[in-house]
């Protein structure tokens, strides 16, 4: 017998009915302020005809500047921009006027090139440009070439100019931010050799600082002489000083012997490790990259295969349940006709009953 189900209230559906489109619609009221939150930009560019022709201008700037042959091109001109101020220097550009101003008129073309260059830069990427050090240390460099143009005397610092070729070059980049990590250990060094530099400065200038020289030579009369003879000295270059001293004074080697031992040998090699340190982790780094890319790439792989039998599992298991199904379904239709059949079976022994 079946069993009867009453239809559900009306009231609860229509409350129901009601309450879902009420979540659509809340659903899709959020949605669309998200979307418009995130790409409000866009929608900005795209509705602008000015913007839109802009954010194509800044892409095909983007694509020519980052361009690999475009920045092979300008690391070319920078080199021979370098070069061709070394020439200059030569008398036969300086002493002929026509060779020295066109040598002066190649120049202004580089300048004009790499201004192009870093505009081009500026309008690929707007302000996040002064984000990029690289890119502020080339903007740096050309704003200075322009406005030492006119000073003759200053001129002659545009051959910093070459150093933008450590922007362009990834190995020179590492190593000048691997010196840059390690110039707290180096601050710290320095700050100790300067100290040194003090003790011993005041101590030569009190006790060689009466002594006469070969050729009236002051090297301790003052404490600023005796600095700059004790940074010679730690260049090797102390045995001429310290022999003279010895002729007048015999123990004069100790002292000398001292600030050699502890400059020229401590704290000098302690400058030399630091730095052999860095460029070890730069070799690191470097080793490490090409280990990094295959271990991603291997992830990528098992990941793939972890997926192609994640999907050959679930279609098994879709497989198995369909057949479960259609035996549940046979088992239900064999089911309905054995109840049929004893139902039949039934009624006749019930007629057969009733006629005896």
């Amino acid at each position: 017998m079946a069993i009867f189900k009453p239809p559900a209230p009306e009231g609860n559906d229509g409350q129901a009915q009601a309450q879902e489109p009420k979540a659509q619609n809340a659903n899709a009221d959020n949605g669309p302020i998200d979307e418009s939150k995130t790409s409000r930009f866009k929608v900005f560019v795209s509705s602008n005809p000015a913007m839109k022709r802009f954010s194509q201008v800044r892409e095909v700037c983007g694509d020519i500047v980052n361009h690999p042959k475009i920045q092979v091109l300008i690391v070319a001109l920078i080199s021979i921009n370098a070069l061709m101020m070394g020439i200059a220097t030569f008398d036969f550009v300086t002493e002929n006027k026509s060779v020295d101003q066109a040598f002066e008129t190649t120049d202004k073309v580089f300048l004009i090139i790499f201004t192009v260059e870093l505009c081009m830069q500026f309008v690929f990427r707007g302000f996040t440009l002064f984000l990029d050090g690289w890119l502020v240390f080339d903007l740096v460099i050309v704003v200075l070439s322009w406005s030492l143009e006119s000073l003759q005397i200053i001129r002659a610092f545009r051959i910093f100019r070459a150093l933008r070729i450590i922007t362009r070059i990834e190995t020179m980049r590492n190593l000048v931010a691997a010196l840059f990590d390690i110039m707290p250990r180096l601050g710290a060094i320095t700050a100790l050799l300067l100290l040194i530099f003090y003790i011993f400065g005041v101590l030569f200038t009190n006790l060689f600082g009466d002594l006469e020289f070969e050729d009236g030579a002051q090297y301790f009369s003052r404490l600023d002489y005796s600095l700059l003879t004790l940074f010679v000295m730690m260049t090797m270059e102390w045995a001429g000083v310290a022999r003279q001293c010895m002729d007048q004074i015999w123990w004069a080697w100790a002292p000398f012997v001292a600030f050699i031992m502890i400059t020229g040998f401590i704290v000098f090699n302690l400058i030399i490790a630091v730095v052999c340190d860095a460029v070890a982790v730069i070799e690191n780094k470097e080793d490490l990259e090409p280990d990094l890319f295959s271990a991603i790439e291997s992830e990528d792989a098992l990941a793939d295969d972890a997926g192609s039998l994640t999907t050959e599992r679930r279609r098994y298991e879709e497989e198995m349940i369909d057949q479960l199904a259609d035996k549940m379904a046979d088992a239900m239709s064999n089911q309905k006709q054995l109840l049929s059949t004893l139902e039949s079976l039934a009624k006749e022994s019930l007629v057969a009953s009733n006629r005896y």
